[in-house]
């Protein structure tokens, strides 16, 4: 009963977690994500029992949703299927040949030792390339299929899948085999019964394999959960429709309903397994019939337990700083060792003698241990990988390579390996063997950083758990270990990296991976400190006296380091492991961007910033057709995996050998001057090279100078610079000015620094009026003019009437309606709308005015440059015309709830009501409030808005050529809204006179500095107000820009787009990156560098274009961009209390030093 209990606990736990996962990947906070992460979890059971699974659209081969009782049963039985056949060959095969190796073949200790690390270090893909590519040879070789290569089916489908996920088991099992076997058949039991003349078959039988079978057996259980960790990267590469594919469509689309019954069902099968093999261990061992045999300690109190607790934390803390820093207080000295006389019979050894014996001793281990000089060997060689890799690399792992024509023949990327490529190129051009060379130590720092993490928490847990074992502390522990188990490992990684925010670069990968890999470290340190605690040394420290607190520091934790070094890198190939994965299924480092290289052809997701994963995140769609490109990568994960895991099993071979003398090698000390060496070289790698001398070079920044240019252009003799005013021709005259002292070429029309553009825009010519049921409401304060689509001309009169909709659906190309607004007719109503998306259904639905509430009281008071665009449009082919022109206004929340207490709502209960509605489902209610609107203007076409271009060409060398036609594109709007109606100035002072001071400020700083850039850089002071064309402006539409001067266009290609906006005040920067991660983090590391806090603003990333195979819906951009803000800068933004008083000069001094920085470092 208590079995079962624990059970249903740790399914909760998993539904719970699941939950809050979710939640938080769809960006809710962490706090609210717990509590709606419980209700969730409340109905999630409440339902259960009715067999309400939910409905799911990410299950559902059509666009319906589909329930999720009705797939899962068929979903369950593919994966399961497959996982039963893969273990029942792991079993056939590594059972029989584990045994074979132990009882037939003299020295098959090594080989097979060499062969099961080889085999647990293939990636799972990895695997699964190899003999896709190999069946698919073999096909062309002899003409006629082999084997099926993707796809599902009970026949020759499932051998391939069958047998990726058999690999590693395989290994493990045969070594496992071998190892208990041969441990058994020497124990004195087995040649009694050889003396005794019993066959080999019965001896093999009933006393080997009886004996052996609970570690094969454990080996067994752990391979199965390893192959379920691995059954999404599989059913993904072969296209097999089961649990694990479908898990991984349903986290990318946040499918809460199936990810749960899936999660579920997974974690049932792993409890489910676990007491399976809990059952056979009994049948097969009867001492674990008769009870555990473990003696209950005597139970402390309460206080006892939590003050023991936190005296073993202090201690394990301690004993992890062994240069004594003042973290901790210094540890009290032992007391001393009595004076022993050594017996005068006892033979003396001289030192030299000790020495010579010892040497020997250690050379004999050494020679006898090839593991450890093979993964010696990869140590050697990944270290310096990541001490020099980037050196190393051939070609910039930035730079790409496009169309090229040779001997006549255009070829396109990717390219096959040849002299200038030896290992080929991407997708996109990029060198492959530059990627890896110069990814080699973001991707190996990540994975020491995790281990170190989990290390670190492990050992404190497990050493904590296993002193205090059998307490309410050690089971706790359990208890959330055996939770976490139920979970396959790349999925709960996956969950907690898109919660924690993918792209927030290494720090969510950090932490989900630490959190995620924890537990088999506790409880190996669980186990090593239960197996001490018994031994005389700690006995005898407790009759001395000593407190928990020393025995833990002083005697537990030195006798684990040495197993922890071991440890140590297997974790390392075990996060490798799972890195790689998590790349293939398209979870990297800052999520990376989609690049549509063919029309209707699979997406090719990329990252910019160098690292081994992100490689590995199109293997399935482009490796069959260019291997090199899935080989190369695969391969580089492979050796660092096996690389690690030798050395590992090495150093383990090395303990049993030469016992506590390892010690000497490995202990807190040497750990801690290693840290320090690698510290001290990334200490060392970034206060060394260009990015130290350009920091230097950008503290010529004047913050001085950057705050009073901000101050000249909010001066209220320039209005604000608002479109259409004398105001806006001074500045943008006085910022082409500045250009021309900083030394920036004139790259304007007529070889001046101007380019004039035409906008419309609609001028109101007397503020707006808004009367409610005769009282006139204050403009600004209660209401303001709406900004749509449109243009806002008019006066209306008439009830108001409340309209809200459901999702409506949209029929039809170039005559596009919705059928569920048709027949509706507001004529002479002023309707209530409670969200300004609902205002573009009002354009063909006849009404005569209309009010919409507003969320953000800062709406009223904003300014806006309104549309000119004509609202009514001729139905082509039928002679009908439908739109017309009718005021719209937003109004406060409490005018709205004024409004809706005449229909017995508030305004809450009105959103739950409009939250409630199905598709095409539409409420009214009339109001009975009689209201009176009136906007009165003119639209203005053919202004003329100048926009100030100044270019800072690129040097050009042998060593550079061709960078200076490579062009950084830096934006900041100078204008704003048109003039207000009512008079009251707008000074647009931090949005955007500050972003156009720091743009000036930063060209005449890098020029006064001797700083010189190999790319050329264009800096715009744009006009962003009104329509051009009949559009709004576009600014990062760079293309424009580069047609004021004759033959830029076809001079530069733009290799980014940098905008500037709000950075007169704040405590951070905020980015917003879109196209390359390289960009963002060029900017990130510039701050960090001078102290600037800085952060990213989330990005959305759909991971479901990646397993659905399915172009994005965005087009693509022209160049990577990245908007730079200040923090909270749209508060005030087009308010009139942006003025200079908000503005500050030492955050305008530290964000322009940081943005001066990184724009250095992009020029170079």
């Amino acid at each position: 009963m208590r079995r079962i209990l624990t059970s249903l606990l740790v399914l909760i736990a998993v539904i719970y977690l699941t939950y809050l996962g979710l939640d938080m990947a769809r960006g809710a906070p962490f706090g609210e994500s717990l509590t709606q992460a419980l209700g969730d979890t409340r109905a999630y059971l409440a339902r259960l029992p009715r067999g309400d699974l939910g409905m799911s659209e990410a299950g559902s081969l059509n666009l319906r949703p589909v329930a999720v009782a009705e797939i899962l049963p068929q979903l369950a039985a593919r994966s399961l299927g497959l996982l039963g056949v893969s273990l029942l060959f792991a079993v056939a095969l590594g059972v029989p040949l584990g045994i074979f190796a132990a009882t037939r073949r003299r020295f098959a200790d090594l080989p097979i030792l060499l062969a099961s690390i080889a085999g647990v270090s293939l990636p799972s893909f990895f695997t699964a390339l190899l003999l896709q590519l190999a069946v698919i040879k073999a096909t062309q070789t002899f003409g006629r299929t082999i084997l099926p290569v993707g796809g599902f089916g009970w026949d020759a489908h499932l051998l391939l899948p069958a047998l990726v996920l058999a690999a590693r088991p395989v290994a493990q099992i045969t070594r496992l085999t071998y190892t208990s076997v041969r441990e058994v058949m020497g124990q004195d039991y087995v040649r009694t019964a050889y003396s005794k003349g019993l066959g080999e078959r019965v001896i093999l039988l009933r006393h080997i394999l009886r004996n052996a079978a609970i570690p094969v057996l454990t080996t067994i259980g752990l391979s199965g959960r390893f192959a379920l960790s691995s059954l999404p990267v599989v059913e993904f590469f072969f296209g097999w429709p089961g649990m694990g594919f479908t898990l991984l469509k349903s986290i990318a689309r946040a499918d809460q309903n199936l990810t749960i019954a899936l999660v579920g069902t997974l974690g049932l099968t792993f409890l489910l397994v676990n007491a399976l093999l809990e059952g056979i261990y009994r049948l097969a061992d009867p001492r674990l019939r008769r009870g555990n045999g473990i003696q209950r300690e005597a139970r402390r109190s309460l206080r006892g337990n939590i003050r023991a607790l936190a005296e073993g934390t202090r201690a394990l803390l301690k004993a992890l700083n062994p240069l004594g820093w003042p973290l901790l207080r210094k540890a009290e000295p032992l007391p001393p060792l009595p004076k022993v006389s050594a017996a005068p019979s006892e033979a003396v050894i001289s030192p030299k003698a000790a020495r010579r014996r010892e040497a020997r001793r250690w050379l004999r281990a050494l020679a006898g241990n090839p593991p450890l000089i093979a993964g010696l060997l990869f140590m050697f060689l990944l270290a310096a990988l990541f001490f020099g890799g980037a050196q190393m690399a051939p070609h910039s792992p930035y730079a790409t390579q496009g169309l090229t024509i040779v001997d006549g023949e255009m070829r396109v990327p990717p390219f096959a390996p040849d002299a200038a490529h030896p290992w080929g190129t991407d997708v996109l051009g990029r060198d492959i063997l530059s990627l890896i060379l110069a990814g080699a130590q973001q991707t190996l720092l990540l994975a020491a950083l995790v281990t170190l993490a989990r290390l670190a928490l492990g050992t404190v847990l497990g050493a904590l758990a296993g002193w205090f074992r059998d307490s309410w502390l050690d089971r706790l522990l359990l208890g959330i270990v055996e939770t976490l188990a139920a979970f396959p490992t790349l999925l709960l990684g996956m969950v907690f990296i898109l919660a924690l925010g993918i792209r927030e670069g290494v720090r969510p990968f950090l932490i989900a991976l630490s959190l995620t890999g924890w537990g088999e470290v506790m409880q190996f340190a669980r186990a090593e400190v239960i197996k001490l605690r018994p031994r005389p040394f700690i006995e005898s420290a407790h009759a001395a006296g000593a407190s928990t607190r020393r025995i833990l520091g002083r005697h537990i934790l030195p006798n684990l380091i040495p197993h922890l070094v071991s440890l140590s890198a297997l974790e390392m190939g075990a996060v490798l492991m799972l890195l790689g994965e998590l790349g293939f299924v398209g979870i990297f480092i800052g999520g990376g961007s989609f690049a549509e290289l063919d029309v209707g052809g699979a997406p090719y997701h990329y990252s910019d910033v160098p690292e081994w994963a992100a490689l590995l995140s199109n293997v399935r769609a482009y490796a069959r057709s260019y291997p090199w490109t899935g080989i190369y990568p695969a391969l580089a994960f492979f050796a660092a995996i096996l690389g690690f895991n030798l050395f590992g099993e090495g150093v383990r071979r090395l303990m049993e050998d030469m016992g506590v003398r390892v010690a000497r090698l490995f202990n807190k000390y040497t750990l801690a001057a290693g840290a320090l060496l690698l510290g001290a070289f990334l200490l060392w790698q970034g206060s060394t090279g260009e990015m130290a001398v350009y920091a230097r070079q950008a503290r010529a920044f004047d913050r001085q100078r950057a705050f009073a240019a901000a101050e000249t252009l909010s001066a209220p003799a320039w209005e604000g610079r608002a479109l259409g005013s004398a105001g806006m021709q001074s500045a943008a005259a006085w910022i082409a000015e500045q250009f021309e002292a900083a030394g920036l070429q004139p790259a304007g029309e007529s070889s001046t620094y101007f380019q004039t553009r035409k906008r419309a825009f609609e001028a109101l010519s007397a503020p707006p009026e808004l009367a409610i049921a005769g009282e006139s409401l204050t403009y600004h304060q209660d209401f303001a003019e709406f900004p749509g689509e449109y243009r806002n001309l008019g006066e209306a009169s008439g009830s108001v009437r409340l309209v809200t909709f459901g999702a409506l659906r949209r029929v039809g190309t170039w005559n596009a309606s919705y059928p569920a607004l048709k027949g509706l007719d507001y004529s002479g109503e002023i309707l209530l709308l409670l969200s300004p998306w609902d205002v573009r259904y009002l354009q063909g639905v006849p009404h005569g005015g209309a009010l919409v509430v507003a969320d953000d009281p800062a709406a009223l008071s904003r300014r806006v440059t309104l549309s000119p665009a004509d609202p009514t449009a001729s139905l082509l082919g039928t002679g009908r015309a439908v739109g017309q022109d009718a005021p719209i206004v937003w109004i406060s929340p409490q005018t709205a709830g004024r409004l809706l207490a005449a229909g017995g709502l508030t305004l809450e209960e009105a959103r739950v009501r409009r939250a409630a509605l199905g598709t095409d489902e539409v409420f009214d209610l009339p109001l009975s409030v009689p209201a009176a609107l009136r906007v009165q203007g003119e639209v203005l076409s053919g202004v003329e808005a100048p926009h100030v271009l100044g270019l800072w060409p690129g040097v050009s060398s042998s060593q550079f050529e061709g960078l200076d036609n490579h062009l950084i594109v830096v934006l900041a709007q100078y204008d704003s809204p048109a003039p207000s109606p009512d008079g009251i100035p707008l000074p647009a002072a931090n949005d955007n006179a500050s972003g156009v001071a720091l743009m000036l400020e930063m060209a005449r700083a890098m020029q006064e500095s001797g700083y010189q850039p190999y790319r050329s850089i264009l800096f715009v002071a744009y006009s962003g107000e009104g329509l051009e064309g009949g559009e709004p402006v576009n600014p990062r539409d760079v293309s424009k820009f580069l047609q004021a001067k004759t033959g830029f266009a076809n001079a530069f290609t733009v290799d980014a787009i940098v905008e500037l906006r709000g950075l007169g005040s704040g405590e951070s920067l905020l980015l917003d990156v879109s196209g390359s991660q390289h960009l963002g983090q060029v900017f990130e590391q510039a701050a960090r560098r001078l102290r600037v806090r800085v952060r990213r603003q989330e990005a959305p990333i759909d991971l479901s274009i990646v397993f659905e195979e399915r172009p994005p819906q965005s087009g693509g951009d022209e160049a990577p961009q990245i908007g730079i803000y200040g923090q909270g800068w749209e508060a005030f933004s087009h308010t009139p209390q942006d003025s200079p008083a908000l503005l500050s000069a030492d955050s305008m001094q530290r964000f322009g030093r940081a943005l001066t920085l990184g724009l250095m470092a992009l020029g170079r």
